[in-house]
């Protein structure tokens, strides 16, 4: 388990500007990720303003929560076992551990009835930079898909930058985005 703030830019990307990106790099190693979010039917995690979710990788998965902060959000993770990720995916029994006991000590009225109300899948490309790491996101949802870039930083105003400059290598434009994967999935479902 572990704990930490989370502080990111975010940036738009055309399909075009992506592969510009993509192609400038030899051999990019691709990571390929399945977010499942999670809420209750009624979305009361999301209502408070909350993330829940799962990311299945090739040998890992984790359970992760996002609670907003003064700058970015708290992010919890948890690594699941096989058998607790597949308990929840197809028995609808939510793992004990860290993030159920927050869940119930902070926001007992909605710890309880989860479900998996969504999947993204993401292509990764993470590029390493001297202040931290920039993630090239190909992804898809419902019959959505998106391209993105997302720095994080010690400040939103350092991750802008970072941003700004990496792109302007490129010839492309920062283009902010506000709205989280998360976000996206909801809005469809609303």
């Amino acid at each position: 388990m572990s704990k930490n703030i989370e502080i990111e830019a975010k940036g738009k990307l055309t399909r075009e500007e992506y592969e510009k990106i993509v192609s400038s790099f030899a051999h990019p190693r691709f990571q390929y990720q399945t977010n499942f979010y999670i809420d209750t039917p009624s979305f009361d995690l999301s209502n408070e303003k909350l993330g829940l979710r799962i990311r299945q990788e090739k040998d890992f998965v984790e359970l992760t929560m996002k609670v907003p902060s003064d700058e970015g959000r708290l992010e919890i993770n948890q690594k699941l076992s096989p058998k607790e990720f597949e308990n929840f995916l197809f028995n609808n029994e939510f793992p004990g551990g860290e993030i159920n006991r927050y869940l119930h000590k902070f926001y007992p009225k909605i710890a309880g009835d989860f479900s998996i109300f969504g999947t993204l899948h993401n292509q990764r490309l993470t590029i390493e930079i001297d202040d931290g790491e920039i993630a090239l996101d190909h992804f898809t949802y419902f019959d959505k898909e998106e391209y993105e870039i997302e720095c994080e930083s010690s400040s939103m105003k350092n991750a802008e930058k970072i941003l700004k400059e990496f792109l302007s290598k490129y010839g492309i434009k920062y283009q902010k985005n506000t709205s989280t994967k998360l976000e996206r999935v909801i809005n469809i479902l609303r």
